[in-house]
């Protein structure tokens, strides 16, 4: 339903780059107009950087920094990799998934209490249209950002 080609450049003016990518591949994908694809493609390419890589899978991601948080919407789930200094007592994450209903976007708050300063983990979510999400600790009851995705909103 907001999988169209506005809602990706207004993804990419956001600087929500990745979530832009992933509208213009499901649109690709979807299409069976080969001038839309190409179209899609090319958009796809400019966002990369590489225009030959347009429709392949995205290359294994680079490590991330400390702290530093890595969210990418896949079809009905997010994956969501974080790294906090190994000092952080009560690590969390904090998530705000925007999901389709059929009386417009609702919001599910999520906090989920970490095993370790360092980890990987999956949430599945049906009918996501956006996520925003913050890794931290707990202190008191109170949850302290420490790093945020996206780490700016315009």
């Amino acid at each position: 339903m907001f999988d169209t080609e506005t809602m990706a450049e207004l993804c990419v003016k956001q600087g929500l780059r990745d979530q832009a990518i992933d509208i213009f591949r499901r649109l690709a994908a979807q299409t069976n107009d080969p001038n839309d694809r190409r179209r899609f493609e090319t958009r796809i390419g400019d966002l990369t950087g590489n225009p030959k890589t347009a429709t392949m899978p995205p290359s294994p991601l680079a490590p991330i920094e400390v702290p530093g948080l890595r969210v990418t919407e896949r079809a009905g789930a997010v994956e969501i990799e974080w790294r906090l200094p190994p000092d952080v007592r009560g690590p969390t994450l904090q998530l705000l998934l925007l999901r389709r209903t059929p009386d417009g976007i609702q919001t599910d708050p999520r906090t989920l209490p970490l095993a370790s300063a360092q980890g990987h983990t999956v949430v599945t979510v049906d009918d996501l249209c956006g996520v925003r999400a913050a890794a931290g600790r707990l202190d008191g009851g109170a949850f302290v950002p420490l790093v945020r995705f996206p780490d700016r909103i315009s």
